[in-house]
């Protein structure tokens, strides 16, 4: 038994080990694009644009990080649904092992 929560328990901290990394992973892409989106925002309209062009650039960038933020929840979801899912099947599959070795037929001897 100790054996087998050891391997579960491995199993388990390896699945989440690698979701919170995808997870790091995926939101420093996003702090990046959204520093190199920030830097744009703030830099200062040229001399002779369009004051109508600005705004409108401007609001499609907004519109621009918006996607991108829903984008990031929905991946961030994903991961951590299927993270979920796989903890649950690596926890039955478990639970399927502990009743066969459990079983009576498996440690039943027969008489002489």
């Amino acid at each position: 038994a100790q054996e087998r929560g050891a391997e579960l328990f491995t199993l388990a901290s390896e699945l989440i080990v690698k979701t919170a990394r995808a997870i790091w992973e995926s939101q420093s892409e996003l702090l990046r694009l959204e520093t190199e989106q920030a830097a744009k925002a703030f830099a200062p309209p040229k001399i002779g644009e369009d004051p109508g062009t600005t705004v409108s650039a401007y609001c499609f960038q907004a519109h621009e990080q918006t996607d991108r933020m829903i984008a990031q929840m929905r991946r961030v979801n994903d991961l951590l649904r299927d993270c979920g899912w796989q903890l649950f099947a690596i926890y039955a599959e478990s639970l399927r092992q502990g009743a066969k070795q459990a079983s009576p037929s498996a440690g039943r001897t027969t008489k002489p």
